[in-house]
């Protein structure tokens, strides 16, 4: 009730939701993407760059600590999380993958902390414990959803259709390539424009972009009356 209540919130909930359905099929599809043109000791050097990069997004936020409007911080850097996502799929490139693993894993410590950050100070603590667990159950409730549907569409669609004698080999498959892989890809390319659609929309919903105007900042209220 408390965050239905809330618009903005409920928003930022929603987005949370979507781009968590395109995240998790980057977790599931990864491997065998990368397995498929490259070796496990490449993979494993992949990881570890994606790895450096959620670290040194993690001190540069600390450092930074974001910018002054919160939701910029988390559409902003969302739609960067897009950007790399369709950079992941777009050739079997070991160096174009590493740099969009990088970037990509770089900015999802902006994209938490700066949600974080609005949820923290726009609820009320007194009931903090409840709209959190709520968020989250909601937020990662898509996640099972992408896991039950990417292998099966991996397997069954795209797989086959960019294929060497694929149904998409004269269309799509002139621009990333056919083969081991390339279905996966191209889901890479379609979750990342699906990531960056949603944090547009999310931009121009102004329930959302003003968010922080919207709702009083209940932790300063508490704060300040304290010794009342």
């Amino acid at each position: 009730t408390y965050i239905r209540d809330r618009p903005g919130l409920l928003a930022l909930l929603a987005f949370f939701a979507g781009v968590n359905f395109s995240c998790s099929s980057f977790g599931a599809l990864f491997v065998p993407m990368v397995l498929s043109f490259s070796s496990p000791a490449v993979l494993g050097t992949l990881e570890s760059v994606g790895g450096v990069g959620m670290l040194l997004g993690g001190l540069f936020l600390s450092t930074w600590g974001g910018p002054k409007r919160r939701v910029n911080g988390v559409l902003g850097f969302g739609l960067l999380v897009g950007a790399a996502a369709i950079f992941l799929g777009i050739r079997p490139s070991v160096l174009i993958i590493a740099v969009a693993n990088f970037v990509y894993l770089f900015a999802v410590p902006t994209v938490n902390g700066c949600s974080q950050a609005i949820w923290q100070i726009k609820t009320a603590p007194d009931v903090q414990g409840r709209v959190f667990s709520v968020r989250r159950a909601i937020a990662w409730s898509t996640t099972p959803i992408s896991y039950l549907l990417v292998g099966a569409l991996a397997d069954r669609v795209f797989e086959p259709a960019m294929a060497v004698n694929g149904s998409l080999v004269k269309s799509v498959g002139s621009i990333i390539g056919v083969g081991p892989g390339r279905g996966i890809g191209l889901m890479f390319i379609l979750m990342g424009i699906l990531m960056m659609v949603i944090a547009g929309m999310c931009f121009f919903y102004p329930r959302l972009r003003y968010v922080e105007d919207e709702l009083p900042d209940v932790v300063e209220e508490e704060s300040a009356h304290q010794f009342d």
